[in-house]
């Protein structure tokens, strides 16, 4: 999120830098502030208030809107589970299956 397109409170909280969210599967969502450049970035935090690694859009759209406004993450409770959450999990087992499987996409040369 860039200085340009956010309001003036939320620019003077983040600077020039703005926010990196990002999702790691057996995590969840986690943020970092960033300094002038992508490089430079606070250590990540967890969105705690997120108690779903596959987490609502909705909630996630909520929380990250709240963090960029207020400069903190809420102290509500965003518990629901995105509705397609079974089948992403059930998508990444397939995937995991074909590369893993001997023969696969895998060979674990890197």
């Amino acid at each position: 999120m860039s200085c340009d397109s956010q309001p003036a409170q939320a620019c003077s909280r983040f600077g020039t830098g703005g926010l990196r969210f990002n999702w790691e599967e057996d995590t969840g969502w986690s943020y970092a502030r960033l300094g002038v450049g992508p490089s430079i970035a606070t250590p990540t935090q967890p969105l705690t208030a997120l108690h779903q690694i596959f987490a609502a859009p909705d909630d996630v759209a909520e929380v990250a809107e709240h963090l960029v406004r207020n400069g903190s993450t809420p102290t509500g409770e965003y518990g629901t589970e995105w509705d397609q959450a079974a089948h992403m999990r059930a998508t990444i087992d397939r995937f995991r299956a074909i590369v893993t499987k001997p023969g696969g996409l895998w060979t674990g040369a890197g």
